[in-house]
């Protein structure tokens, strides 16, 4: 019998994918976690019913998150990543000559079930890497030194993650971050308009300079995705060096060309 996966966007309208196998199901103390591998885009990592990424797309995602920030800022010794325990995101930082890389995961189980079916999720094992399986807000309050860059590399604002979109977890951050950068998904534009102004309200009452950048990702609610670049001292127009050569999406014309938005998400943004 021929098994589909459906992801519903909007009660009409989605995404569905043949299913070749299911690799993985089960509930850790936090979600439901489902792995299969698919017809179109190999192997998914599914949270709750929601599509975090496919070994098809990942890249342009990931990239995307890591690769702006790291070329604008100059020399990253200290990251912190929240979320991303399926490795990816981690992979990507650790292809620059960083000190410490500090990844805050709630769910211990994402980390187990990544590392047993997802070969990115081995960055874990490097050195400079430590993992701590916590809440990442808590995490941000409670936190001695400064950091250079934080990533965050959340699920969708709901649940335990409401909170890493909240005007006091930027706060927070502005003061982990000092003049570094933070990064963080923003959902859909397509979608989530109304839910991006928010998250530009409360970040303009914390942060000097926040800007807005899209990318085209196939199984994500509407095909497109947004990220915000946020810093007192940096803006995401001065790109300092050159990136990794081994990038399959990155390069600076793209990242150039990311922050500049549509005429009616510009609007909707001003």
């Amino acid at each position: 019998m021929v098994r589909e996966f459906r992801e519903y966007h909007t009660k009409d309208a989605g995404i569905f994918v043949r299913v070749k196998r299911v690799l993985w199901e089960g509930k850790s103390d936090h979600q439901n976690i489902l792995v299969i591998d698919t017809e179109t885009f190999g192997k998914m990592l599914i949270l709750d019913g929601a599509v975090m990424f496919t070994e098809r797309d990942a890249f342009i995602y990931h990239e995307m998150l890591v690769h702006p920030a790291m070329c604008v800022h100059e020399g990253p010794r200290r990251v912190l990543i929240i979320g991303g325990g399926d490795g990816y995101a981690l992979y990507e930082v650790l292809k620059y000559p960083v000190e410490h890389v500090t990844l805050v995961e709630l769910d211990r189980k994402v980390v187990e079930v990544c590392c047993k079916f997802f070969d990115k999720a081995g960055a874990f094992e490097d050195e400079r890497v430590e993992l701590v399986i916590g809440d990442g807000t808590k995490f941000v309050e409670t936190t001695e030194g400064k950091v250079d860059i934080i990533y965050v590399d959340s699920t969708d604002p709901v649940g335990a993650a409401k909170a890493l979109f909240s005007e006091q977890f930027y706060r927070n951050v502005h003061e982990v971050l000092g003049d570094g950068i933070l990064v963080a998904q923003t959902e859909s534009p397509f979608y989530h308009i109304e839910f991006i102004q928010g998250v530009k309200s409360k970040l303009t009452a914390v942060f000097q300079n926040v800007h807005f950048y899209t990318v085209p990702i196939p199984t994500y609610p509407g095909g497109w995705w947004s990220f915000v670049f946020a810093s007192d001292r940096y803006t995401p127009y001065e790109i300092r060096r050159e990136p990794p050569a081994d990038l399959k999406y990155y390069t600076h014309e793209i990242h150039r060309a990311a922050f500049v938005l549509p005429k009616w998400v510009e609007e909707k943004l001003k």
